[in-house]
This record gives C-alpha cells, structure tokens and sequence, in this order.
C-alpha cells in the first residue's frame, strides 16, 4: 500500500491507471429480474470518469496520503472542506480502503454538487463500483437516478440512505459517531475552559477509568452473535458517553442529583438485580457472559470511585453519596436488561 502512495511523489495522479475496480455491479454475479434495471444503468455509464481537473496532482496527493475524506467532507472535529475532501477521495480510492471515503465519498461530492459541480450520472457511475448487498446496490443506483430525473438540487444524498446489510449498517453507525463523537469533544472542551490545574488532572483521571469502562461493557455486554454486531457495541458506547457528558453538565449547571434514591436504596437495588444476573444460566444474552459482566462490574466500579473523587476536587459541595446513588442508578439500568 506504501508503494503504490510512493507512486504518486513522481508521476501525476490524473495520469496513473485509475484504480482497480474489481467489482461493478452491471457485473455482478445473479441474473435475479428484480435488479434487471439498475444493472442496466450501470452498463450504460461504465467508463463514465471525473474529469481530470477535478484530480489532486502529485503534489497535492503527497499531501494529502494519510488523509480521510470523511473527516473532511462532514467536518469531523475539523472545520468542512468538501473540496479537500474529493481530492483526498481520489488518493484513497488509490488504496481501495472502502468504507465511506474512496469511491464512496467520490459518489456523495458529485451527487451533493459539494466539493465538485453535481453530476448525478458520474456519482451513479460510482455507486455502481460499490460492492455491497445486491439490495443496497439495486436501490443506490435507484435512488440516485431517480434524484437526477426530479432535477434534485440538495445537497443531504449519503452512502447510508441505502444501506440494507448489517455490515453496512456498521459502517454507518461508526460514521455517525464520529460525529457525535466530535460534538461532544467540543462540547466537554467548552465545560472544562477555565479549570484549575488540580480539576483538569482529576478530570483526565476520570476520562481514563470512563473510557476504560466504556471499552469494557462494549467487549463484554453487548451481543455479537449477529451481522448487526457492530452496530450494536457503536450504540451501547454513544449511550455510555451521552450518559457520561449529560451527568457532567448536570454538575457542572449546580443541579445536584437530587432525583436519585438514597445510596443505600440504589446499592440495594443493584445488588438484587446483581444476584438475579448471576443466578442465570451461561451464555443467556448471545455471546454475553456472566463472567463478561463481571469484568465490566469491576471496570464499573473504578469509574464510580474516580467520578466521586473528581467531583470532591471540581464539586466538594455535592455530597459523595449522592453522586454514588446516582452513578449505582445508571448502571442498575444497565444491568436490567440482563436480569430479565
């Protein structure tokens, strides 16, 4: 893969061989009636190329040789440049990385009119070289023509309106945490301006145990037994991280959890969901474990004990127990699900 980037040092990348297309969906093995029209699309624009202007040149793919266009053309924790990010499509489809950059993101720019002029035909000819469920491809290419036909002039087409697999499904789910990801960034950036040295050390303490319980429950309470699997840890992790930043803004804001039960009544309560887990039979979720949840507990219970030592140093008026309750509430939730 580093060679084939060498390549681009000395020679113009409008010049080299585009890059290998070992899939076309006007191709595509089956011969099933139903997928008879978009198939036929796809023969008609076979050949159907970007003009070479809209190529980086060599200097520009240099540059540009470890760069996503999806970070770029949705700005994810960078400001948007869609035109950025079609030159960098052209440099990864060099690489055949797949996923939503490549010719992927090459079919989103000249379908979006963003980053290039629109030309619907040329984002369909790209949508015909992306392998993926026959569904998905029927109904891509579909689509795509159908928007060219209504004379279409928004700007909001995206690889993910199609999807129909679970791989795919995973694709975009981890695309769109991505950018919620970056939101929160920028949002926990804005919470913890102006902190003490003592409260930004406490809070990288905590963000290291967060993120140690987070990646835990994800390998450990989640099913992976599906196609969809990915889907699901990318969503047990986006709920782990808006519970964690919306308990942060809750302190943050003066509201103290006041809403939770005593301590004591939360850590009962999670106790008893506790022995109903561990009194189940082994594997009783898919592939989730008792001895997985266990592992995720321990990993829990570091999180709990470095939340409240964070909150003695940013929040010392807010009583330890209280926050305890609160943090013991959100993980009997958790565990609901497995208690039946």
């Amino acid at each position: 893969m580093r060679r084939t980037i060498g390549l681009l040092f000395g020679l113009s990348l409008a010049a080299l061989p585009l890059a290998a297309r070992a899939y076309d969906w006007a191709e595509a093995a089956g011969d099933d009636p139903q997928f008879a029209a978009s198939k036929a699309i796809c023969r008609r624009l076979q050949g159907l190329e970007a003009p070479p202007a809209d190529r980086p040149d060599a200097a520009m793919a240099a540059q540009l040789k470890d760069c996503s266009s999806e970070t770029l053309y949705y700005g994810i924790g960078v400001p948007a440049d869609p035109e950025r990010a079609r030159l960098c499509a052209f440099v990864e489809q060099q690489k055949d990385l797949g996923g939503l950059g490549g010719t992927a993101m090459l079919m989103t720019v000249y379908a979006n009119g963003l980053g290039a002029r629109r030309d619907l035909d040329l984002a369909t000819a790209y949508a015909c070289r992306i392998e993926g469920a026959p569904a998905e491809s029927d109904g891509r290419v579909l689509h795509l023509q159908r928007l060219k036909a209504e004379g279409w002039d928004g700007h909001d087409f995206s690889f993910c309106d199609d999807i129909t697999s679970g791989y795919a499904g995973g694709l975009c789910a981890v695309h769109a945490a991505a950018i919620e990801d970056a939101k929160r960034a920028q949002a926990a950036a804005g919470l913890t301006q102006g902190w003490s040295a003592a409260e930004t050390r406490a809070f990288a303490t905590l963000q290291k145990a967060k993120d140690a319980y987070i990646s835990t429950s994800v390998d450990n309470e989640v099913d992976l037994s599906g196609t969809a699997r990915v889907a699901f840890e990318v969503e047990q992790q986006q709920a782990l991280e808006e519970q964690f930043l919306a308990t942060l803004k809750q302190l943050e804001a003066g509201a103290a959890p006041h809403e939770a039960a005593s301590y004591a009544a939360a850590d009962q309560r999670l106790n008893l969901l506790w022995k109903q887990v561990m009194a189940a039979e082994d594997p009783f979720w898919g592939t989730v474990t008792k001895e997985g949840i266990r592992t995720a507990q321990r990993a829990w219970l570091r999180y709990r004990d470095a939340w409240v030592a964070f909150a003695a140093v940013r929040f010392p008026g807010i009583p330890a127990d209280d926050l305890r309750a609160l943090l013991t509430e959100q993980r009997s939730k958790l565990l609901e699900d497995f208690a039946g």
